[in-house]
């Protein structure tokens, strides 16, 4: 199977995983969603590890609790909080303004420098996005400040990871994704959201969803992205994975009935005129 219809699998499962979720917000409680989610993929994830005879080596247990704090408890905490209040095409907004976030964060952390065509793209999408409200800043639903807060601290423990220079390996990710599902886990016992007997009102095809989707689904992320940085680079691999927001926007629309916007669909390909406009500065 080639590399790139691999990648575009692979943005077709993260781009899908927003619907599932949104999905089954209607039956599960967020956290314990969240819960379910992170504990999914560290499974699958660990299940490839064994088939395949991955090494396990745990970096510095403090850095690795602290970046599993942020990108994956208090990410998933703030994200299905938010998710469970906005639809699903914001969603897919606010996952298009990721890069733009995540060069602003670098800018202010890393000190990292950009051209001025790489700023004139961040601009761009900032008004896609004021565009996509239809420049309601006032009236913006907090769901809409929880999905930032979120993105901020998944971003945030990527930055350390850059900053502290570890390897971001399969490994890695099976001990992040195991700390943050013990973190979410004691955040459901403490709220009373562990609610196991919740999961028989789920119909068959919302467990086949669940599993692929969000389980099979995170680990073929994972070690799609691993192998296409070593066939392709990062910069062509990012490029693919960030083709998410559209699975997610055009899935909205079908599965979740939401409503055809012509100022939303203008705001998405501005958003991705600036991704594009990023990558091809980075590409050359």
């Amino acid at each position: 199977m080639s590399i790139y219809f691999q990648l575009f699998l692979a943005s077709f499962f993260w781009g899908s995983n927003v619907i599932v979720m949104k999905l089954l917000l209607n039956q599960l409680p967020f956290l314990f969603l969240a819960f379910l989610r992170v504990l999914l993929s560290f499974l699958f994830l660990g299940l490839y590890i064994c088939f395949t005879h991955i090494p396990l080596h745990c970096p510095n247990k403090k850095k690795l609790i602290i970046i599993a704090l942020l990108s994956i408890y208090l990410n998933f905490y703030f994200t299905f909080l938010g998710m469970n209040q906005v639809k699903g095409v914001d969603n897919a907004f606010m996952n298009a303004l990721s890069p733009t976030v995540t060069f602003l964060l670098s800018f202010l952390f890393l000190r990292n420098h950009y051209t001025f065509k790489e700023w004139i793209a961040m601009f761009l999408s900032l008004f896609a996005f004021l565009l996509s409200i239809h420049f309601q800043i006032f009236s913006i639903q907090i769901g809409f400040f929880y999905l930032l807060l979120g993105m901020i601290l998944y971003i945030s423990g990527n930055i350390l990871i850059q900053k502290w220079n570890i390897s971001h390996s399969i490994s890695f990710t099976f001990f992040e994704l195991l700390f943050g599902s013990l973190f979410l886990l004691g955040h459901c016992l403490l709220d009373g959201q562990l609610r196991f007997y919740q999961l028989s009102s789920l119909n068959i095809w919302d467990w086949i969803l669940f599993l692929i989707i969000s389980g099979l689904g995170f680990a073929f992320i994972q070690i799609t992205y691993m192998k296409a940085i070593q066939q392709i680079g990062a910069v062509q691999t990012s490029f693919f994975l960030s083709l998410n927001p559209v699975f997610t926007y055009i899935e909205s629309l079908i599965f979740l009935n939401e409503s055809f916007d012509l100022m939303h669909f203008v705001s998405f390909l501005l958003l991705m005129l600036s991704l594009i406009m990023i990558q091809k500065k980075k590409t050359s």
